[in-house]
């Protein structure tokens, strides 16, 4: 996969706006943007939850990928990323086991996505899903913060992230300036793309983002 550095501008809306679990969610994402496109001014739009005191889960996630609510978000935003966890998929229809053999990331992400199309609608994902990003954690975004805290051989975990990392790196906490301080390694071109491939969900994002095709505007 070739990723390139430049990119034309051609955008005046907000290039990337987010559906995510949660206000943490966004700095993990926003670095991962900058450091892929090799521009610090992106800035993620939040469409939901849309502000720090706001609370937010999968049950809202989803409930935010409806239609209308979409095409009314596609209004401001050329793209839209949604991201959920996979720790609780099991209750939102989506097992992480098929014929008693657990799947593997990308098939239990393939399911996810095609729930998310399920709640979308066939007529609406052929018209707006080429403006789709999907940012599925497996099983959760903190999973994506082991290539930057973790040895090699643990970058690939998937299980319990949060908490390993909690017990594990000390001063970590769960707070969005916490975040934001950890990933900004993952601001930096040659850092993200030698360390993205460490994790395999980390890894399909990425490559979400580079069959895209995506051009940056000058106010992202």
């Amino acid at each position: 996969m070739v990723i390139l550095a430049d990119y034309r501008k051609t955008f005046n809306m907000y290039t990337f706006g987010a559906i995510v679990e949660g206000i943490t969610d966004f700095p993990i994402i926003n670095s991962i943007l900058i450091g892929y496109f090799n521009d610090s001014k992106i800035d993620v739009n939040p469409i939901s939850p849309i502000n720090f005191k706001a609370s937010s889960n999968y049950d809202k996630v989803f409930k935010s990928c409806k239609p209308e609510k979409l095409k009314r978000a596609f209004l401001a935003n050329k793209y839209i990323i949604i991201h959920v966890d996979t720790d609780v998929s099991k209750d939102f229809g989506i097992s992480h086991y098929q014929d008693d053999q657990p799947l593997s990331p990308q098939q239990l992400i393939d399911k996810v996505i095609d729930r998310f199309k399920q709640q979308m609608g066939e007529d609406f994902y052929s018209q707006y899903g080429h403006r789709v990003i999907f940012a599925i954690a497996v099983h959760s975004i903190e999973c994506w913060l082991f290539p930057l805290l973790a040895s090699d051989d643990k970058s690939a975990e998937t299980e319990n992230c949060c908490e390993v990392l909690e017990k594990t790196v000390l001063g970590f906490r769960k707070k969005y300036e916490h975040y934001q301080e950890i990933t900004k390694r993952y601001r930096s071109h040659d850092d993200l793309l030698n360390l993205y491939s460490k994790n395999p969900s980390l890894k399909i994002f990425i490559e979400e983002l580079a069959s895209k095709n995506i051009e940056i505007s000058e106010e992202s």
